[in-house]
């Protein structure tokens, strides 16, 4: 040990000695040691070493708690009564002691925070708690805990969940009852700080503890001081926000309670601003949390209560009145005050009136409970004031007309404003015209006052709103008109005042975007001469007007005498263009060198391009429509900025399933079209004018370029205005790319942008001259702004690629030499310091170093790699610690430094696309170079933001990084979350970030080594914080963010090949984690786990905008659903385990997940959508979930399935429900306690009476008679009758069995004993006895098509025997309704039956043909149920079904089917022509099965007719080959079926003497390739007999009688017949003569007559432009 610390040591030990004169000397020695440097420097060695053998600080400090001990203890036992100056030197020695205290923590922790926290803490709490301690050191040591320890980042993620309750506890009791000599407004904020650790560091927090801020704010009411109320009100609001998520019920009844005393404080008190500001939040936070996004009652997601709905009027009533109190302050004080008020009151007021504004309630009378003051309360009998109160926007109006003062207007200028724009609905339209003819009065009044920016801004929601009105009556709108015109004019001559020229462009903009009036030639002149300068809202104002008006040719302009002349050779087009790129104010308009606004001023990102390339158009309205409909880029699009709480207000509604946009999620999505700027052409002299313009603005700044005096900014808009009109040229395809780059345009842009790169290279050189800094950030996000991720076709796109091929390696390297430079420059690191040991922390140190697991990664971060940090906190305005994240931390040059870095991530990721001048790949090793271990210190803030901006921006969507590079960028990842593991801010951050690397993760195997290093590493961190996550170390921000890396990762790898997490030895795949956050006991972090649930059942890496979802295979389905149902059961067990207090919220919660997943499921997953929704029948039962709940989210799926109603939707799976009901071996499972609700029922006999032919069925074949006689009672029916009316679907639970001959399984010799059970009992004289041989014949139709429902076939595996329906069944497709057979049991059910029949016949169809109609019944009813649904699964089932039957009969068709095979071979071959019509524009698997079987069928219908019915083909082949061709060229999957069956029709039978003559009168086969042989074999026996004239030409076409359903079948033949009218005009003029010497019976008249009926009958059908269009060229 050094002489220095022996020193030390020993003055340490004698500060313990017996005489209290020792120890005051050794107290000022020891004051000199602790700041000796050498002294410092072991002990500052030796606490970052962590070894215990050593002096460190927590030695001394444990020495100095002694010391602190033996004085206390002195003056403790010191006498008591003594005189005013010993009790001063007392007072002088705690004053002492506790300076040296704060003394020591002081030294201790100034370079980094080295005292353990624990130690610290545990000081602090002994202290405060002791009744002695806490009287004489108490303030002091609260001082230390907010500024020492709370302030101390390090500390603050060290402190765990029970001490921050702990410290919560303590001191809100301190604050309730406090000692004399703590300051209660330094209590009240340790306890906003100490909120803030609790809710940003912990999890679980539970409800209970909002009882203190209960009990705080009734003790202010009382005590009327408002001492540190301010803190705690924020305190209260920030656990509000945490709390509300998990205990919405519990934070509106505590509202309920606490919000009156509020307002009795409010009105009462003398209140500061500062209080003012915090109340209004904690009302405005009340009001998200009872009505989320405004919702007003309980059916539409708010939260209601009597009391509340008081507490409203209360607080209208309040704002009222401090409104007009504010208005009355700004009259009459002195000096100047702003008449605005604040935004926050103004939110406030519109959301309260929104909910307090009735139409059918003008006025109230309300208690005023707040107004009873405390004397009053404690009087017996004392009554609550009443007052009336007025409503509704009568009041707004009279408010709006009643003064004259700004003071007094503006408030509700602002209150109508906020009202209308957030909440438009709630204006009525009968209001809308005494509103508008108010503010019209306003505005021409004191034009210079400061109301008419907030008059004019009213005015543009006022239009907004209605524009959006759909029902104003004609007269309303007349009147509207003319007061708009009348705003017009105003708002036009206004124009010119800048001050508001922003609020009259973007009214100007709202009223011709709500179409109000018609835009008259005079607008157009604001844009041509010099009554104001190009701006933003002139801007978007111009862009409105370009897309929804057409921009007249020239307007009479009233410019100036100088250039009046001038302006006469322009078209309004070319003016507008030079207005917009040339503008100079009238003084200077000749010889300016002021650069014109476009060169300084930043508008929207393309909107001037856009506008410029429009006016280039013939059509400028379509042109900028077609730019419009293109989606904006996901980082040019800045939505308005929503409340902190919009996101829990979502959560809300979802909760409630008043918001359902996972319905959106999981459906289909439709085709993405590539939009076609087909119709819109250039007008190549407005085009050379706008580049000429372009050239000269680009000449003139390179002309006047001096390095010192041009600003870069102007150079790089410059040439980023060329580029972008040049994207925008080439997005509308009136120039090339490659003719872009080979453009003088470009070569300018070039230029500009090397000029603008020596900026950067000065700078290269003095990277710490600040004067450039601010300028060169804003360079960067210039750049930035004209670069695009986008992944589809777009002007951005294109722009972006241009714009990159502007910048040069030099530019690009000189940026990157910068980045480097600044990231090195060495600066202090914030105050994290080391985490500890594994010594000191055995459950955070997780495994050895070596072991790659999950486990290891949250290890210790090695020592001694924190050199100093700031310590204390002092000074920092915020409360609590601040986040290492914080911009705070970061200098002018750390900025631009992560400015530029996002500027060339984006670069070298966007470059993939592009070609450009330097190498991505170099600058991309560059930035990797960055996070290199001997560079990178994540310890400090910089380090840390540059990690995070290169795992959010270097990982590109559309083309991923190397393999190679992926592992380098995910390297530092371990050591990161390992250093910041208690750090929930951060590691939330991290996760948030890391998401973007996933989809680099699945590149398949090209670099296998590289890619499971890659996927190891990153699935080590997941895996830690899954692990961390399940012990409870991880707050909800954090599990949430995780939850959402899992979700990227089971899109990356579905089947979970790759994605498994190891922890403790042992692995577990993702898709068997990812359920387990469905019973988490965060509700936002289950909900997301719910609504994301479809991740494990379909394949979204292919999914997107222009391709189906893919479902994953049947077995991972299956187990996905058992998972998924078992944990959301799980959590509505955890649910019945809260506290009662939290049990209402926490089990509504948990039944919204259970809800909301299998919500997910019925809509993702058709093989487990019965499942689902007998899990929610079960649910109603077993868990109690909300009837009313369920219905509303069936209804949105049974709207999304395409049902009409939900009836129909449940009613497609009542049997399966039902079966599995009757299932549930319990008493509680009978068929009456039935949900029948959720079928719409209200009473169980309404359910009986509509649904007895499936119920009955169930209970007959379980022999549950009985009940079946119960049913038969309450719909008052004979229970015999009803069973003669069940009896066809009876007997498809009965014979099918008796059909399967030696399965030998077990399970079907029990069915089959049960069947015979049943029959048997039906045969009994007491049931159906002789009648059912009768019932038997009558019904067999019936019984046939029962039968030919349950078919199920199961597809073809390579291994079982094929069937012909197998080949069209999928594995995916899902069983259907109970009981289901397989075709070949169906066929024996049909044998077994023809064996029972009394004749004997040979089959079921001899039977059936006794009866003509049988098959045109059957037949029919198939055709009804395919009809009927819109489900495409069991459209493709009717469609086997189908198949099936027909396929009998037509083994059968040699006995001419009772004579009906005529109509059986027509009524089959029109069926199957109408199905392959209404096929699909695009095919997903279910689709072309079902297209294909239809083919096959179509193919066997024709093989057997040719074959056994000679002539029937004869008048149907026309309409056969006409539908089949189109086929061939729209459908390349079954290209090659529809050949086959085309060649064996045409090719095949060209020598049948029944077709032969039908052959030669088919329309000719398209002169395609693929129908080369068709085409000959036709035309040969076509011109078997020579060349046809065009007379026979036009006979032949008119000898086909066309199929009314099916013009297009004509289609080949009307393309034939215009080439031969074309070819053949000399025939045609003599054709037509001889139809004018003979009308009535001339060739032209009929062909005339039957082009019009085909035009008729073409328009009701699709495709019918094809046939018109022909027509059309034909006349």
């Amino acid at each position: 040990m050094s002489l220095a610390l022996n020193d030390l040591l020993i003055c340490c030990r004698q500060l313990e000695h017996d005489r209290a004169t020792e120890r005051r000397k050794e107290v000022e020695k020891f004051k000199r040691l602790i700041r000796d440097p050498e002294t410092v420097q072991h002990l500052d060695r030796h606490s970052d070493s962590k070894q215990g053998k050593y002096l460190n600080w927590d030695a001394v400090f444990r020495f100095l708690q002694k010391y602190v001990q033996k004085e206390t203890e002195c003056l403790r036992t010191a006498k008591a009564g003594v005189s005013a100056s010993t009790q001063a030197t007392r007072q002088k020695k705690m004053q002492e002691i506790s300076s040296l205290v704060k003394y020591f923590i002081k030294c201790a922790n100034k370079r980094a925070p080295r005292l353990k926290c624990q130690e610290l803490l545990n000081y602090v709490m002994d202290t405060v708690k002791d009744s002695f301690n806490g009287t004489v050191y108490g303030a002091d040591c609260s001082n230390i805990l907010l500024k020492d320890i709370l302030s101390v980042r390090k500390y603050w993620c060290e402190i765990t969940q029970q001490q921050w309750l702990e410290l919560f506890s303590v001191y809100f009791n301190l604050y309730l009852k406090p000692a004399q000599d703590i300051n209660r407004v330094l209590v009240a904020r340790i306890i906003h700080a100490v909120a803030r650790g609790c809710c940003s560091q912990t999890d679980g927090l539970n409800s209970k503890l909002l009882d203190f801020f209960s009990k705080a704010i009734h003790h202010a009411r009382q005590e009327k001081s408002s001492a540190g109320l301010n803190h705690i009100l924020a305190a209260f609001v920030i656990f509000l926000k945490t709390l509300a998520v998990n205990f919405r019920i519990c934070v509106c009844q505590l509202g309920d309670e606490v919000l009156p005393t509020l307002l009795y404080i409010w009105t009462q008190h003398r209140l500061n601003d500062c209080l003012k500001e915090v109340i209004i939040e904690l009302f405005q936070l009340q009001i998200y949390i009872r009505h989320p996004k405004g919702a007003k009652t309980q059916e539409k997601g708010a939260y209601e209560s009597h009391k509340w709905k008081s507490i409203l009027y209360n607080l209208y009533d309040l704002l009222i009145n401090e409104i007009s109190h504010i208005g009355s302050r700004g009259k009459y004080s002195s000096g100047s005050r702003n008449v605005a008020v604040k935004e926050n009151l103004i939110n406030l007021m519109a959301d309260i009136c929104h909910q307090v504004f009735n139409e059918d309630t003008r006025s109230l009378e309300i208690s005023q409970s707040y107004a009873i003051t405390q004397r009053e309360l404690n009087d017996y009998g004392a009554t609550c004031k009443k007052r009336k109160i007025e409503l509704g926007w009568d009041v707004i109006k009279d408010h709006l007309q009643k003064s004259q003062n700004d003071f007094d207007l503006v408030p509700w200028l602002q209150i109508a404003t906020q009202l209308i724009s957030k909440y438009p609905s709630s204006l009525p339209n009968y209001e809308l015209s005494p509103l508008l003819m108010i503010l019209y009065q306003l505005l021409p009044q004191q034009r210079h006052g400061e109301r008419t920016p907030y008059v004019l801004r009213c005015l543009v929601e006022l239009a907004s709103c209605q524009g959006k009105k759909s029902d104003l009556e004609s007269s309303q709108k007349s009147d509207l008109l003319k007061l708009w015109t009348k705003i017009w004019s105003i708002t036009f001559r206004g124009i010119s005042s800048e001050r508001i020229q922003a609020e009259n462009f973007g009214l100007l903009g709202a009223i011709i975007q709500g179409g109000l009036i018609e835009v008259d030639r005079e607008f157009w002149k604001l844009f041509t001469g010099s009554a104001c300068r190009p701006s933003c809202s002139a801007v978007c104002c111009l862009t409105l007007a370009l897309t929804i008006c057409v921009v007249p040719e020239t307007v009479k302009t009233g410019v100036e005498q100088n250039t009046c002349e001038v302006n006469r050779s322009f078209s309004l087009k070319e003016l507008i263009m030079k207005w917009l790129l040339f503008y100079q104010l009238e003084d200077d308009f000749e010889d300016s060198t002021e650069p014109p606004p476009v060169l300084h001023s930043n508008f929207p990102h393309l909107a001037l391009e856009k506008i410029l390339v429009s006016l280039t158009m013939k059509n400028s309205k379509a042109a900028m429509n077609f730019f419009q409909r293109v989606p904006e880029c996901e980082q040019h699009h800045k939505d308005a900025e929503e409340s902190s709480f919009s996101e829990i207000e979502e959560l809300f509604l979802q909760t409630t399933f008043d918001k359902m946009d996972f319905l959106t999620i999981v459906k289909e999505c439709p085709v993405e079209k590539l939009q076609s700027s087909g119709g819109i052409s250039v007008h190549q002299n407005l085009k050379e004018s706008l580049d000429r313009c372009l050239l000269g603005l680009s000449e003139q700044l390179l002309n006047n370029y001096s390095f010192e005096s041009t600003d870069a900014e102007m150079l790089i808009r410059c040439s980023s205005l060329v580029v972008g009109v040049l994207g925008c040229y080439c997005y509308m395809g009136v120039i090339a790319e490659e003719e872009a780059y080979k453009s003088e345009l470009f070569q300018k842009a070039k230029s500009l942008m090397q000029c603008a790169g020596e900026s950067i290279t000065v700078f290269k050189n003095k990277p710490h001259e600040e004067s450039r800094i601010v300028s060169l950030r804003n360079l960067m996000h210039l750049c930035t702004r004209c670069l695009s991720n986008c992944t589809g076709p777009s002007p951005s796109k294109i722009a972006s690629g241009f714009f990159l091929r502007l910048l040069t390696s030099k530019l690009m390297n000189d940026i990157a030499d910068i980045c480097r430079s600044l990231a090195s420059f060495s600066r202090k690191p914030f105050d994290y310091g080391e985490v500890e040991s594994v010594e000191d922390d055995p459950d955070e140190s997780l495994m050895e170093a070596e072991d790659q697991s999950s486990m290891s990664l949250f290890s210790d971060y090695p020592a001694g790699s924190v050199s100093d940090a700031n310590v204390s906190g002092e000074g920092q305005n915020t409360i609590g610690a601040m986040n290492p994240l914080a911009e705070e931390h970061l200098s002018k040059q750390d900025l631009l430094f992560l400015d530029m870095l996002k500027f060339l991530c984006m670069c070298v990721t966007t470059a993939q696309t592009s070609t450009v001048s330097f190498r991505a790949a170099d600058i991309r090793r560059r930035l990797l170079m960055l996070i290199d271990s001997s560079m990178l210190d994540p310890a400090k803030s910089l380090h840390l933001h540059m990690y995070l901006v290169l795992l959010k921006e270097l990982p590109g969507e559309e083309h991923p990084l190397p393999m190679e590079e992926v592992v380098e960028l995910l390297k530092p990842l371990s050591n990161v979350c390992s250093l910041y593991r208690r750090d929930q801010d951060v590691c939330k951050t991290v996760l948030n970030h890391v998401v973007h690397i996933v989809m680099n993760l699945c590149q398949g195997s090209m670099d296998a080594e590289n890619t499971r290093d890659a996927q190891g590493q990153f699935l080590t961190v997941i895996g830690a914080f899954w692990h961390l996550a399940k012990e409870g170390k991880c707050t909800f921000s954090v599990r949430m963010a995780l939850v959402k890396c899992l979700k990227t990762l089971l899109e990356a790898d579905p089947y979970s090949k790759w994605a498994i997490l190891n922890v403790m030895g042992k692995e577990f795949p993702v898709n068997e984690v990812f359920p387990h956050f469905l019973a988490d006991n965060h509700h936002q972090v289950s909900m997301l786990a719910a609504e994301s649930i479809n991740r494990l059942f379909q394949d979204m890496k292919h999914g997107g905008s222009s391709t189906l979802l893919k479902a994953l295979p049947l077995k991972l389905q299956q187990t996905a659903f058992e998972n998924a149902y078992s944990k959301a059961q799980e959590g509505m067990r955890e649910a019945h385990r809260a506290e009662n207090a939290e049990l209402v919220d926490e089990v509504y919660n948990r039944k919204s997940v259970l809800l909301m997943t299998m919500a997910v499921i019925l809509c993702c997953s058709p093989v487990c959508e019965k499942q689902a929704l007998f899990a929610l029948c079960k649910a109603v039962k077993e868990s109690g979930l909300e009837p009313h709940l369920i219905k509303k989210v069936l209804e949105k799926v049974s709207e999304t399935f395409g049902y009409r109603h939900l009836e129909d939707f449940m009613a497609s799976h009542l049997d399966y429900l039902v079966l599995e009901w009757l299932n549930l071996q319990d008493t509680e499972h009978s068929l009456c306690s039935f949900p029948f609700i959720l079928l719409n029922y209200t009473n169980v006999e309404d359910f009986y009476r509509s649904c007895y032919k499936v119920l009955i069925p169930h209970l007959v074949i379980r022999s549950r008679f009985d009940e079946v006689k119960s049913i038969a009672n309450q719909i008052q029916e004979d229970w015999k009758t009803l069973l003669t009316h069940c009896f066809p679907k009876i007997l498809v639970n009965i014979l099918p069995y008796f059909a399967y001959e030696g399965t030998g399984e077990s399970e079907t010799a029990q069915q089959r004993e049960t069947a015979t059970k049943v029959y048997d009992t039906l045969k009994d004289e007491n049931f159906l006895g002789k009648q059912i041989d009768h019932l038997f014949l009558s019904n067999l139709p019936e019984i046939v098509v029962e039968l030919l429902m349950t078919l199920h076939e199961p597809a073809t595996s390579g291994g079982s025997q094929s069937t012909d329906l197998g080949d069209f069944s999928g594995d995916l497709d899902p069983a259907p309704n109970p009981p289901h057979f397989p075709s070949h049991v169906i066929k024996a059910t049909f044998a077994y039956i023809s064996n029972c029949h009394k004749t004997k016949l040979k089959s079921i169809l001899e039977i059936l043909s006794k009866s003509p109609d049988s098959y045109q019944k059957i037949l029919l009813a198939i055709c009804e149920q395919a009809t009927e649904t819109n489900n495409v699964y069991k459209k493709h089932r009717i469609l086997k079904i189908y198949h099936l039957f027909v396929s009998l009969l037509l083994k059968d068709i040699k006995s001419t089917l009772g004579g009906a095979w005529a109509f059986v071979l027509r009524d089959v071959i029109y069926t199957l022509i109408h199905y392959i019509n209404k096929r699909p524009s695009r095919f997903m698997d279910v689709s072309l099965r079902s297209f294909s079987l239809c083919c096959d069928l179509l193919s066997r219908v024709c093989h057997t007719a040719v074959t056994y019915c000679k002539d029937a083909l004869e008048n149907h082949l026309h309409v056969i080959v006409g539908t089949l061709i189109p086929l061939v060229d729209d459908q390349m999957e079954v290209q090659e079926q529809v050949l086959d069956l085309l060649k064996y029709l045409v090719i095949d039978n060209k020598d049948n003497e029944n077709l032969y003559m039908t052959i030669k009168l088919l329309d000719p086969f398209p002169d395609h390739d693929v129908f080369k042989d068709l085409r000959l074999t036709q035309q040969k026996i076509k011109y078997s007999k020579g060349p046809f004239s065009l007379l026979e030409e036009i006979n032949h076409f008119l000898s086909v009688s066309v199929y009314d359903a099916l013009p297009l079948t004509r289609l080949e033949g009307l393309k034939d017949l215009r080439r031969q009218l074309a070819q053949h005009k000399d025939q045609m003029m003599d054709l037509m003569r001889a139809s004018q010497e003979n009308p009535q019976d001339g060739i032209m008249v009929k062909l005339i007559v039957s082009l019009l009926q085909l035009c008729k009958m073409a328009v009701s059908h699709t495709g019918e432009r094809e046939v018109l269009g022909n027509l059309w060229l034909n006349e």
